[in-house]
C-alpha cells in the first residue's frame, strides 16, 4: 500500500510552458511599442521640418521686402545681416544646416529667386517625406528617396 500523500500533487509555481507564453506575449507588446515610438519620432521630425520650411520661406520673403534681393545663404537671415534674426541659429549654421534629422539645402540662383530642399538625413530613419519650396512659396513633397521638385504634389 502507498502512503496517502503520493496521490496528491502539490502545485508550487508556473510551468515552463506558461512562463514561455507570457514572455512571448511581452516580447510582441514591446515590439509593437518600439514600432509606434519610431513612427511617432518620424512624424514629429517631419512636422518640424515642414514648419521650418514655411518659416524659412516667410523669412526669405521678409528679407526680400527689406533688401530687394533674397538672402544669398540661410546665414544671412541672422546677425549681422538681419538683426534681430529671422530664423533660429540651428537653421543658419552648418553645411548644410541640420535640424531634427533633416538637412536644409538653400540655393539662390539669382537675386530674385531661391530654392530650398529639405531632406531627411536617413530616408526612412529620420523621415520619409522630402520637401521643396521656392520664391512662389508653394511647398512640394515626395516620399521617394530623392529631392522634391515642382512636379511633386503640393502641400496646402
Amino acid at each position: 500500500m502507498q502512503p496517502a500523500h503520493w496521490g496528491r500533487r502539490r502545485v508550487r509555481g508556473f510551468t515552463l510552458i506558461e512562463i514561455l507564453v507570457v514572455v512571448a506575449i511581452l516580447a510582441m507588446l514591446a515590439t509593437v511599442a518600439v514600432i509606434q515610438l519610431a513612427r511617432a519620432r518620424i512624424t514629429t521630425s517631419e512636422e518640424i521640418a515642414l514648419s521650418s520650411v514655411r518659416l524659412v520661406a516667410k523669412s526669405a520673403q521678409f528679407f526680400y521686402l527689406v533688401q530687394q534681393v533674397y538672402p544669398s545663404t540661410l546665414a544671412d537671415l541672422g546677425p549681422p545681416t538681419s538683426d534681430p534674426p529671422y530664423i533660429d541659429e540651428t537653421l543658419r549654421t552648418g553645411n548644410p544646416p541640420v535640424k531634427q534629422g533633416y538637412a536644409y539645402v538653400y540655393v539662390r540662383p539669382t537675386p530674385t529667386t531661391f530654392t530650398l530642399n529639405v531632406n531627411p538625413q536617413t530616408h526612412g530613419g529620420t523621415g520619409i517625406r522630402h520637401f521643396y519650396v521656392d520664391e512662389t512659396f508653394v511647398i512640394h513633397v515626395t516620399q521617394q528617396n530623392q529631392d522634391a521638385t515642382t512636379s511633386d504634389p503640393v502641400i496646402p
